[in-house]
């Protein structure tokens, strides 16, 4: 965050009422959704949205200077438009809802560059909306990603047997993950909006606060916590109905140490928040690359792939929590809560 941005108590409750109670709150129609056989995947599209929109109603409501309002307005209206549709999946059910849930992301994601483009530089600086910002860096970051991410996915293969390994190794002999690979690259520009609405609110606004109060390793690391336990919905009602347990449990180890990867490449990157947001998109969208499917509802999880997820995202991520970034004695300038 900038360091002339400090949040307020009355700021940081509207953030979590909307980044938290909402999509709690939403549980209970996704709920219903899924026990009526409905599509959910409409609701896991919604709730990406909103922990930027707490941010922005937050700075909004608390009449700051300077705010790339159009930006900001065009987020919280395609928050608004997301949700409403996701209660109406559930009032009158039909397939077309995931259609114009995917309308809205491309449209405000479209219009969202215009708009980001087109405003003053001093708005976007102070706001956490700038490109600048140690650009080689942040392609180092974004590459050993995704070498580490490839690398745990095929071990993953390889652990699962020889049968299945084998025909891991066709799957890459053919066209189509080389095909879904080159395909992520205008597809970012046409759907960002959903991946920045989660990293504006944990990368740029509550990572900071939380290491204000708790230090920057222990803030990260109760970040990763929080993001957790905030999928709980959708770990109940969606990424795994049977095992809900288990989903939850690989959810917050996931979190935690994709949460300190993310933010290790947002600090390393001069606080760049184009950073997280292309990792989260890339750690979200290469499973259609690694596996050629982007099913990820309805999955079963055992405690044995929750203890091989722990050990292999432990082993990659947790290292980067000893980089400088995190060390206490050289803190990066945080907002306080008044």
């Amino acid at each position: 965050m900038n360091p002339k941005i400090e949040t307020t108590k009355r700021e940081l409750t509207i953030f979590l009422v909307v980044a938290f109670a909402v999509p709690y709150l939403m549980g209970i129609p996704l709920g219903i959704a899924q026990r009526s056989g409905g599509d959910t995947s409409i609701f896991a599209n919604a709730q990406m949205f909103y922990p930027a929109a707490g941010v922005m109603l937050a700075y909004l409501l608390a009449r700051r200077p300077d705010l790339p309002r159009r930006f900001y307005l065009l987020h919280i209206l395609s928050t608004a438009a997301c949700l409403v549709m996701s209660l109406l999946s559930v009032l009158m059910p039909s397939p077309a809802w995931l259609l114009w849930i995917n309308l809205v992301v491309i449209g405000a994601s479209v219009l969202g560059w215009i708009l980001l483009l087109t405003d003053k530089k001093h708005k976007r600086e102070a706001y956490g909306l700038r490109w600048r910002g140690k650009l080689r860096t942040a392609a180092w970051v974004c590459l050993v990603f995704l070498a580490l991410k490839t690398a745990m996915v095929f071990l993953s293969a390889a652990l699962s047997g020889p049968e299945y390994w084998a025909e891991y190794l066709a799957y890459w002999q053919t066209i189509v993950p080389w095909v879904n690979l080159i395909a992520l690259v205008p597809n970012f520009f046409l759907c960002f909006i959903p991946f920045f609405g989660e990293e504006y609110g944990w990368r740029y606004y509550l990572t900071p606060v939380l290491q204000q109060r708790f230090g920057r390793r222990r803030g990260v690391l109760l970040l990763g916590v929080l993001w957790g336990f905030w999928h709980l919905p959708l770990n109940l009602f969606f990424y795994s109905p049977e095992t809900s347990l288990q989903s939850l449990t690989a959810q917050i180890i996931v979190c935690i140490t994709l949460g300190i990867f993310f933010t290790f490449g947002y600090e390393v990157s001069d606080r760049n928040i184009w950073v997280p947001v292309l990792l989260h998109y890339l750690n979200n969208n290469m499973i259609v690359v690694w596996t050629g499917a982007a099913n990820i509802g309805n999955q079963v999880y055992t405690w044995w792939d929750i203890l091989l997820s722990a050990v292999m995202y432990g082993a990659l991520f947790l290292p980067f929590l000893a980089s400088r970034v995190f060390k206490e004695e050289k803190p990066a300038a945080q907002p306080e809560v008044k």
